[in-house]
């Protein structure tokens, strides 16, 4: 990954890629976000 990609993820609210979350308590959320990461539907192979 570039830094020029990297960059954009940060920029973005949310994609695919990036999910972003201001609770740490809900570790659900967490769960689910890391499945949907494991998951790959996309397939960016990262």
């Amino acid at each position: 990954m570039t830094e020029q990609e990297l960059r954009a993820l940060l920029n973005d609210i949310e994609s695919d890629m990036v999910e972003r979350t201001i609770s740490t308590a809900n570790t659900d959320k967490f769960g689910q976000a890391i499945c949907a990461f494991a998951n790959d539907l996309p397939d960016h192979r990262v």
